[in-house]
C-alpha cells in the first residue's frame, strides 16, 4: 500500500466513541450485530450494534459510535450531496420500479396513506409556518410549500443547505438547531429519519416544543427496529445504515422518549407505505459497490414489490409491523 492510499484511508477514518448503556433506561445493552458495513456510501470501518437488555425497552443502538465532531465524515457520499436518489438505478430497473411501485399501492390500498405520508400526516392542519429539522435536499419542504405552508429549513450539511437555497429557492438556517432563534414559533415542526442520526435524541425533541408556538404540532418518521423488515432481513436491514443511524426505535421506545418531554397528546403508529424502497435496498450481501453505492438492479426491484406485498399482508395481523415509526405531538 503506497503512502498516498494510507493517507486517504488516515483522513477518512472516524473517531468513534463507546455507548456501553441504553440511552432510554441505562441497563447494558448485549451485541446484536457485528461488522456491520456501509454498503450504500463507503463510509470507512466496520460497525456494532447493541440491543438494550431490559425486557421492557428494547433499543437499539450503534456501538461504539462517531463522536460529534467526526460523524460529518459519514455524510460524504451522502444521498443529500446531489439531487439523485440515495441508489444509482439501471435504465430497466428505474422503469420496472416505476410500474410495479405504483401497481403495488393501488393493489394495497395505500393510495390514502401514501398521501397523508408524503404531506407528513398534516393534512388535517392548517397550513401556517413549518420548520423542517434535516431538511436534506428540500424535497419535502417543496412539497409542503406547494400546499400552502410558509417553510423554512434547517441543516448542519452546508452542501445540502446551499442545494435548497439555489435550486430551491427555500431559506435554510445552517447550523445545529439549539442555534435556532426565533421570535415567533413554528405551527408545525416535522422531522422525517432525523432523530435516529442525533447523539441526543431528547434534547432534540426539547428543543422542537420550545420551537413551536402553543398548539403547535411536532411529526416525527423514524426506522422501526420492531419491523417485520428488521425480522426478515437482519443485519442486512436497511433501517440499520450504520455509522449514520445511532438510536433506532421501536413505537414504544419512541413514546417513551417522547414521554420525557413536555409534549401532550401524544400518538404513534407505524406505516407500510415505505416498505417498497425498504425491501429494494435491504440485503444480506452487496452484489455491486461502487464508490461506495451499492447499485439498484431489477432484482433488487422484484424484492421490493414481493417484500412490500408480505409486509402490508403481516401489518394486518400485526400493525406494530410497519417499516416505519410515526410519531404525533402537540405543545401545551
Amino acid at each position: 500500500m503506497n503512502e498516498t492510499v494510507k493517507n486517504s484511508l488516515r483522513q477518512n477514518l472516524i473517531g468513534t466513541e463507546a455507548t456501553s448503556d441504553c440511552y432510554l433506561c441505562g441497563k447494558p445493552g448485549k451485541i446484536l450485530y457485528r461488522h456491520c458495513s456501509d454498503y450504500l456510501f463507503g463510509t470507512c470501518g466496520e460497525w456494532s450494534f447493541k440491543a438494550c437488555r431490559g425486557t421492557d425497552c428494547g433499543l437499539v443502538w450503534l456501538d461504539p459510535r462517531p463522536t460529534l465532531s467526526e460523524i460529518g465524515k459519514a455524510y460524504q457520499n451522502y444521498y443529500t450531496h446531489s439531487s439523485s436518489n440515495d441508489m444509482q438505478q439501471t435504465r430497466m430497473a428505474r422503469i420496472i420500479r416505476a410500474v410495479l411501485h405504483s401497481l403495488s399501492i393501488y393493489l394495497l390500498g395505500l393510495r390514502k396513506e401514501r398521501g397523508r405520508y408524503k404531506c407528513m400526516y398534516l393534512d388535517q392542519t392548517l397550513p401556517g409556518r413549518l420548520l423542517e429539522v434535516g431538511c436534506g435536499n428540500g424535497k419535502r419542504l417543496a412539497r409542503m410549500q406547494a400546499l400552502g405552508w410558509d417553510v423554512v429549513g434547517q441543516e448542519v450539511d452546508p452542501v445540502a443547505a446551499s442545494y435548497v437555497r439555489e435550486e430551491r429557492g427555500i431559506p435554510v438556517h445552517l447550523g445545529v438547531l439549539e442555534g435556532l432563534d426565533v421570535t415567533e414559533g413554528y405551527d408545525a415542526v416535522i422531522l422525517s429519519h432525523v432523530i435516529e442520526h442525533v447523539h441526543d435524541p431528547l434534547a432534540l425533541l426539547k428543543t422542537c416544543y420550545r420551537l413551536l408556538k402553543k398548539d403547535g404540532v411536532l411529526v416525527v418518521l423514524t426506522p422501526n427496529v420492531a419491523s417485520y423488515g428488521h425480522r426478515r432481513f437482519g443485519a442486512g436491514w436497511r433501517g440499520l445504515e450504520p455509522p449514520r443511524h445511532l438510536h433506532l426505535f421501536s413505537r414504544k421506545t419512541l413514546l417513551r422518549l417522547a414521554q420525557k418531554t413536555e409534549f401532550n397528546s401524544l400518538r404513534s403508529w407505524t406505516t407500510t407505505v415505505g416498505a417498497f424502497g425498504i425491501g429494494q435496498a435491504s440485503t444480506s450481501f452487496v452484489n455491486d459497490a461502487t464508490e461506495g453505492r451499492h447499485h439498484m438492479t431489477v432484482r433488487d426491484v422484484l424484492r421490493g414489490f414481493w417484500f412490500q406485498l408480505v409486509a402490508r399482508i403481516i401489518f394486518l395481523f400485526n400493525q406494530d409491523s410497519g417499516e416505519e415509526c410515526v410519531l404525533m405531538a402537540t405543545r401545551k
